[in-house]
């Protein structure tokens, strides 16, 4: 596997003698994920990206839903991992994923929004509470909550908990948008963006977050002025890239690309994709437009891991 490596300025990467060492990209699907079984079954069979996406050549078609592992390293250089997103498949994916990075422990859950690929798989961290007997903070704002509180009661009040079995230990930990985290010394600054609209027209807003010298938005359809300012000066940008054309709630390619060159950062990583994109079709157009704007960007894909060091961000390939 190739690995690209940018420049980091040293200013970006160290925080309250804490550190981020990489970030692994768990999930890099929309929520139904890919392959969606239909277009396995079909007798016609068209859906290139889910029929490849089952083979070994195909294999980076294959896409969980979007969720990220922070790993840090603390002032006393233990090291922590923060789970951005907890969705449907992130059982699955700590399977494929855990083992192959040594991930032995999940210290923080931070999430986005209350959607099903955002919030279901909070039910599988029993197993790591459990194992740690401590609980496990969980940082959302109050709409996510409010969610989370409804989809999964005996979580949320322990109380309400029905039979003998064990459940996650979770202390939720509710924030205002505007709250900067700070999280094993390293500041996650919440990132506001549109994603979709309510039934009544109002504009529902998912969160991205900034630690370090990353942004980083999963789910947006539009980017509000103030959010843009946050992004501002980050060295690498994580930007929402569902399919070719735009959608109600989510970017689309140009959207995507747009944000890019607004910001201009010395790496872009698209993700959160549909099955309207091949990974290999979009590799093949990214280098044509790096060439013509001068700036790195990369499509990601389930298990992609971006190393942070003080003077470079390498991100395989």
């Amino acid at each position: 596997m190739s690995v690209l490596r940018v420049e980091a300025p040293a200013k970006s990467n160290k925080n309250k003698g804490s550190s981020i060492s990489e970030v692994i990209f768990l999930g890099t699907g929309t929520s139904s994920g890919i392959p969606s079984v239909p277009c396995l079954v079909r007798t016609d069979r068209k859906c290139k990206v889910c029929l490849s996406s089952m083979t070994k050549e195909g294999e980076k078609n294959r896409r969980r839903n979007t969720s990220i592992l922070v790993r840090i390293v603390d002032e006393n250089q233990e090291l922590k991992n923060v789970l951005v997103d907890c969705g449907k498949t992130f059982y699955e994916g700590s399977i494929d994923q855990f083992p192959k990075n040594n991930v032995q422990s999940i210290d923080a859950v931070l999430l986005t929004h209350g959607h099903a690929d955002a919030i279901l798989g909070l039910d599988d961290l029993r197993q790591w509470t459990v194992r740690k007997k401590e609980t496990l903070n969980v940082y959302l704002n109050q709409e996510t909550y409010d969610v989370v509180s409804t989809t999964f009661p005996y979580i949320v009040d322990i109380k309400k908990a029905t039979g003998g079995g064990e459940v996650p230990v979770l202390d939720f930990i509710i924030f205002d948008n505007e709250s900067v985290l700070n999280v094993f010394g390293i500041d996650f600054t919440p990132l506001p963006v549109e994603h979709g609209l309510y039934s009544n027209g109002d504009p529902y807003f998912s969160l991205g977050f900034r630690f370090g010298g990353i942004s980083y938005i999963s789910d947006c359809n539009l980017i509000p002025e103030t959010t843009q300012e946050l992004i501002k000066t980050s060295d690498v940008l994580v930007i929402d890239c569902l399919k070719w054309d735009s959608h109600l709630s989510h970017f689309g390619y140009d959207d995507a690309m747009n944000t890019i060159l607004l910001h201009r950062p010395q790496l872009s990583i698209l993700t959160d994709f549909c099955h309207s994109i091949d990974h290999y079709e979009l590799l093949d157009t990214l280098i044509v437009w790096q060439k013509e704007n001068s700036l790195n960007v990369v499509p990601s894909f389930d298990g992609q891991v971006l190393k942070v060091n003080e003077k470079s961000y390498d991100i395989s390939l």
